[in-house]
């Protein structure tokens, strides 16, 4: 098993931490830049704890992981992507969401060409 064959989800490590550290330390850069109102709740870097959690969980699977386990990623992620896409549709949270849908989603259909 090579890291190169896990290329997206390199990425995907990589824009999981990086999404991480705004929501911890400017969370509200991030909000605004796609539309949303700035916040002062504590929600949204606990939120950025459990995102490092997940960078974290996914640079294993990178290193050690398998094929079956790299499979879950792409659920997981498809997961998250229809759930954002559930949100906006439901008029709970603002279309910009289906900006982070797309890039869960994407990455999940290149992992998945990935393992082909």
């Amino acid at each position: 098993m090579t890291t190169k064959r896990y290329l997206s989800l390199i990425v995907q490590a990589i824009y999981v931490l990086i999404t991480a550290l705004q929501l911890i330390f400017v969370p509200n850069m991030l909000l605004s830049m796609f539309g949303f109102p700035p916040t002062s709740e504590i929600w949204i870097k606990v939120l950025g704890v459990v995102l490092i959690a997940f960078s974290t969980v996914y640079y294993g699977i990178i290193k050690f992981g398998n094929d079956e386990v790299v499979k879950y990623t792409i659920w997981g992620r498809i997961i998250v992507g229809i759930g954002f896409v559930i949100l906006v549709i439901s008029g709970q949270t603002l279309p910009a969401l289906i900006l982070f849908a797309g890039i869960d989603i994407a990455t999940a259909v290149w992992t998945w060409f990935e393992l082909k």
